[in-house]
C-alpha cells in the first residue's frame, strides 16, 4: 500500500555512485578572471513522478529482486531503491516496513533528502516520519537549497564531513560521533574541525562540538573542550574564535570575543583583550535595528595601562584609558526624525596606540551632537546641539559649540512663471571655553528666482536678501554687543547648449559645447565688528565654487561682490552606450571691483582677473579614468594655487584589478602641501593578490603612511602578510628631535573564513 517517506534532512557526500542520484561535483578551484571561490554543487535528476492531488509523492520501490514478507515487510536486493519525489535511498539490500515506515539499508548505501542533502553510509536504520534513526560510517554534505533547471536539480554545498555514527534526532537535529566537519569545498580539507561529538542544529544554524580540535593543513592550531560555530548565515550566541598577536610595544595579545545574539534585531560582542605589557582591556559593540531606528554603541576600557605615561612621561603609569562611540537614528513618524552622535576618548594618544588608520591616529578632536528634524511638504525644521571633545591640547581656536542651533528652510511649490522662492533661516547660540567672543546669531535669507529655460539654453535671474543680527558676550568692551547687517545679492546665471555628431577613437559620439556666463553683485556692508563663529573663505578647489553668489562658508560674512564668471564645458558622449567619455570645463573669474569686505579686517582683493579653474575628466571605453584640476592665479607671481591629478585603472574583466595614482598640491603659506598617493589591488595568480596604499609628502621628503600586503585565498581560508609604516603622531609631538618618529608594523594574518582569525605581528 502507498506510504509517505518524509524528508530525512541529512547531508551526504559520495565520490562515485549511480548517476540517477549521485552528485556531480562542480570544480571548486578558483581559476581565471573574476576569481571567485565557487562552492561545490550536487546535480540530481529532477523527479519524474508527479505528486497527487494533495501535493504528496507516492513511494516507489525498485530492485533486481523484490520479495514481500507478509503485509508489513518488503525486502529488496540488487540495486535496491526507495524513492519518493527527490527523497531517495539506494543500497545493495533494503528492507521497508510499511506500518512503521522504517527503512533499513545495508551495503553501499546512498541517500538524498528533500532539501538536496546527500550521504553515503555502510548502513541506515531510520523511521521516516519522525526523521529518527542511525547511520554507520557515513560521509555527508549539507545543502543550502535546490535550484532546478532543464531537468537538473542543483544543490549548493554548505558544509560536509564524516562520522562513525550519525544519530538523526528529528526537528533538524543531527548528532555526529567521532566526526570531522568543514565548510571548505570538495577536495579542500585545509580547515577541519574534529570532535568526539558534534551536534548540528539545521534549523538554528548552529554546530556544537565537544572535545573539538581545529586543524589547518592537518596541523592542530586550536583545541577547546566545547566549541560552537555557525553552519549557515544565521547569527548565534557563543564564543568566537580567539585571536592571538604580538606587539613590540604592547607585548603579547590575546582576545576571546563572545557574541550574544540577543534577538533578531539586536546583538552584542564582548571582547576581553589582554596586553601583557599594558593590562586587560574590554571592548563592547552593541547593535540594534528596528523598522524606525538604528543604534550602534562601541566602547573600550583599559582600567590601568601599565605602559602609558603620556607625552614625555608627564603622567604616572597605571592611567585608565578608554573610548566610547554612540550612533543612534530614529524615525518617529514620516516627518519627524532624530539622531545622536556621541564620542569620547580618554587621551590624545589613544587612537595612535590602538588604531592604525590615518583618520584615527591623526584626529585632533571628536564630535558630539544631537539633531531633531521635522520635514514637511513645504519646509524643513531642524534643531541641533553640538560640541567637540578636544584631544589635542595644541589646538587653539577650537570649533564653537552650538547650544543649540535651529534651522528653517522652505521648499515651496513654484509660483507663476515657474518662479521659485522661499527662505533659509537659522538661529544659533555659539559657546566656547577659550574664545573671546560668544553669543547668538540670527540669519535670515529670503530669495526668489525666475528661470527662463529652453532646450537650447537658459537664463536664471535671482535675488536674495541676507540679514544677520547678533547678541554677543564680548571680551572687548569697545565692540558692539549687538551688531547687525543686511546685504542684498543679485545674480544671473545663463548658458547655451550646442551639440554636433562626431567620432571618438573610431566610435560614433556626440560632442557638446556649453558656454556659461554668471554674474553676481552685492554692495559693501561693514562687518568688521562681527565675530567669526563658523565662517571661512571658500576654497576655489572645484568648478562649483566659482559659480556661487557668496564668497564664504558659514553665515558671519556676506562679502561685497561685483564679479563675473565666464565658463565653458565640452563633453564627448558615446552615441551607443550614452557614457560620458570626456568632460572639459574651464572657468575664469573676473573681479569688476575691489573686494573689501573679507574674512579679516584690512584684507582687500583687487579687481582684475581672478583665478582660472580647469577641470578635466575622462573615461575610456576600456579600464582607464583620469581626473585633473588646476587653480591658477593671475596675480604677480602667476602661481598655481591648487593642482590635482588622478589616474585610475579598473578593468571589467576582474574586479580584483584596481590601480590609482594621485598627485595633490595646495599653496599653504610658507610651506606648500604637496603629496603623492597610491592605491593598488592586483591578482598575480588565480588565488594570489597583492595590495597596498601609500601617501608621501614631497615637501617633507617623508612617507606619511603606507601599507603593502600579499594575500592567498584558499576559499575557506585566507593568509595575509601585511606591512605598514606611518608617522607616529605621538612621537611627532615629542621634544626630543632625535626620536624616531615612525611606527612600523608587520602582521601575518590567518583568516579561517567560517571560524575566525588568528593574527600575529611585530609592531
Amino acid at each position: 500500500m502507498p506510504a509517505k517517506l518524509t524528508s530525512l534532512s541529512v547531508a551526504v557526500a559520495l565520490s562515485s555512485a549511480i548517476y540517477s542520484i549521485a552528485p556531480q561535483n562542480a570544480e571548486a578551484a578558483c581559476k581565471g578572471i573574476n576569481c571567485v571561490c565557487k562552492p561545490s554543487v550536487l546535480n540530481y535528476a529532477t523527479p519524474t513522478l508527479e505528486p497527487d492531488e494533495n501535493g504528496d509523492y507516492l513511494i516507489a520501490l525498485e530492485a533486481d529482486n523484490v520479495l514481500s514478507q507478509g503485509e508489513n515487510l518488503v525486502e529488496l536486493s540488487g540495486n535496491a531503491k526507495v524513492e519518493q519525489g527527490r527523497q531517495t535511498i539506494v543500497a545493495d539490500n533494503l528492507k521497508y516496513y510499511r506500518e512503521s515506515e522504517r527503512v533499513v539499508a545495508t551495503g553501499n548505501v546512498e541517500m538524498i533528502s528533500e532539501k538536496g542533502d546527500y550521504l553515503s553510509s555502510e548502513s541506515v536504520d531510520v523511521i521516516a516520519p519522525t526523521q529518527i534513526g542511525t547511520l554507520v560510517n557515513s560521509e555527508f554534505k549539507l545543502s543550502k537549497g535546490i535550484n532546478s533547471s532543464d531537468g537538473v536539480d542543483i544543490a549548493e554545498i554548505e558544509s560536509r564531513g564524516s562520522a562513525e555514527l550519525i544519530s538523526l534526532e528529528g526537528e533538524g537535529v543531527v548528532r555526529l560521533s567521532n566526526a570531522k566537519f568543514t565548510n571548505c569545498p570538495d577536495g579542500n580539507d585545509s580547515v577541519m574541525v574534529g570532535a568526539s561529538e558534534i551536534e548540528l542544529d539545521r534549523i538554528g544554524g548552529i554546530a556544537r562540538a565537544k572535545g573539538a580540535t581545529v586543524r589547518f593543513k592537518g596541523v592542530p592550531i586550536f583545541y577547546a573542550p566545547y566549541l560552537s560555530f555557525p553552519i549557515n548565515d544565521q547569527r548565534k550566541t557563543g564564543f568566537l574564535t580567539p585571536g592571538y598577536g604580538s606587539d613590540d610595544e604592547s607585548g603579547n595579545i590575546i582576545e576571546v570575543p563572545w557574541y550574544w545574539n540577543i534577538a533578531k534585531n539586536q546583538d552584542a560582542t564582548i571582547t576581553p583583550r589582554y596586553y601583557t605589557d599594558r593590562g586587560l582591556q574590554v571592548g563592547l559593540e552593541y547593535r540594534h535595528l528596528s523598522e524606525n531606528s538604528s543604534t550602534l554603541v562601541y566602547g573600550e576600557i583599559l582600567p590601568e595601562d601599565d605602559l602609558y605615561d603620556g607625552l614625555n612621561g608627564e603622567l604616572e603609569t597605571g592611567q585608565q584609558r578608554d573610548m566610547l562611540s554612540i550612533q543612534h537614528r530614529h524615525q518617529f513618524t514620516d516627518d519627524i526624525s532624530a539622531s545622536v552622535n556621541y564620542n569620547d576618548v580618554s587621551d590624545i594618544d589613544y587612537f595612535n596606540d590602538f588604531r592604525n588608520e590615518v583618520s584615527y591616529f591623526s584626529a585632533l578632536y571628536v564630535p558630539r551632537d544631537v539633531r531633531l528634524n521635522y520635514s514637511h511638504d513645504y519646509f524643513n525644521l531642524g534643531v541641533r546641539a553640538s560640541e567637540y571633545q578636544i584631544i589635542d591640547d595644541r589646538i587653539t581656536n577650537a570649533p564653537y559649540e552650538r547650544l543649540p542651533s535651529v534651522s528653517f528652510n522652505t521648499r515651496l511649490p513654484d509660483g507663476p512663471y515657474d518662479i521659485s522662492y522661499g527662505v533659509d533661516a537659522s538661529y544659533t547660540n555659539f559657546a566656547s571655553d577659550d574664545r573671546a567672543d560668544e553669543g547668538k546669531r540670527l540669519a535670515i535669507t529670503p530669495y526668489a528666482e525666475i528661470p527662463f529655460e529652453n532646450v537650447w539654453g537658459y537664463v536664471k535671474p535671482r535675488l536674495s536678501f541676507h540679514h544677520r543680527s547678533y547678541s554677543l558676550d564680548r571680551a572687548n568692551a569697545d565692540l558692539d554687543d549687538n551688531p547687525s547687517f543686511d546685504v542684498p545679492i543679485f545674480s544671473i546665471d545663463s548658458g547655451i547648449y550646442l551639440e554636433k555628431n562626431t567620432s571618438w577613437f573610431g566610435d560614433e559620439a556626440l560632442q557638446t559645447l556649453e558656454p556659461r556666463l554668471y554674474y553676481v553683485y552685492a554692495p559693501e556692508e561693514d562687518q568688521e565688528d562681527v565675530p567669526l563663529f563658523d565662517t571661512r573663505q571658500i576654497s576655489l578647489n572645484n568648478l562649483r565654487n566659482i559659480f556661487r553668489e557668496t564668497r564664504f562658508y558659514g553665515g558671519d560674512r556676506v562679502g561685497d561682490t561685483n564679479q563675473a564668471t565666464i565658463g565653458v564645458t565640452s563633453r564627448i558622449i558615446d552615441s551607443e552606450s550614452g557614457d560620458e567619455r570626456l568632460k572639459l570645463s574651464v572657468g575664469q573669474l573676473i573681479l569688476l571691483d575691489d573686494l573689501e569686505q573679507n574674512q579679516f579686517a584690512g584684507q582687500v582683493i583687487e579687481k582684475g582677473l581672478g583665478d582660472l579653474l580647469v577641470e578635466l575628466r575622462t573615461r575610456s571605453k576600456g579600464p582607464w579614468t583620469t581626473y585633473s584640476f588646476i587653480q591658477y592665479s593671475h596675480e604677480e607671481d602667476d602661481a598655481i594655487r591648487t593642482a590635482r591629478f588622478d589616474l585610475g585603472y579598473s578593468p571589467d574583466d576582474d574586479n580584483r584589478k584596481l590601480l590609482s595614482l594621485g598627485y595633490y598640491f595646495r599653496e599653504r603659506g610658507d610651506t606648500d602641501l604637496e603629496q603623492l598617493t597610491f592605491n593598488a589591488q592586483w591578482p598575480i595568480a588565480d588565488r594570489w593578490q597583492v595590495f597596498g596604499s601609500g601617501r608621501y609628502s614631497l615637501e617633507r621628503s617623508e612617507n606619511i603612511a603606507s601599507t603593502i600586503g600579499l594575500e592567498y585565498n584558499g576559499c575557506c581560508w585566507k593568509l595575509r602578510l601585511i606591512g605598514s609604516d606611518r608617522v607616529d603622531s605621538r612621537l611627532v609631538r615629542t621634544s626630543d628631535p632625535s626620536a624616531d618618529k615612525k611606527r612600523t608594523s608587520i602582521f601575518l594574518e590567518l583568516e579561517l573564513t567560517s571560524l575566525g582569525r588568528i593574527r600575529t605581528g611585530i609592531r
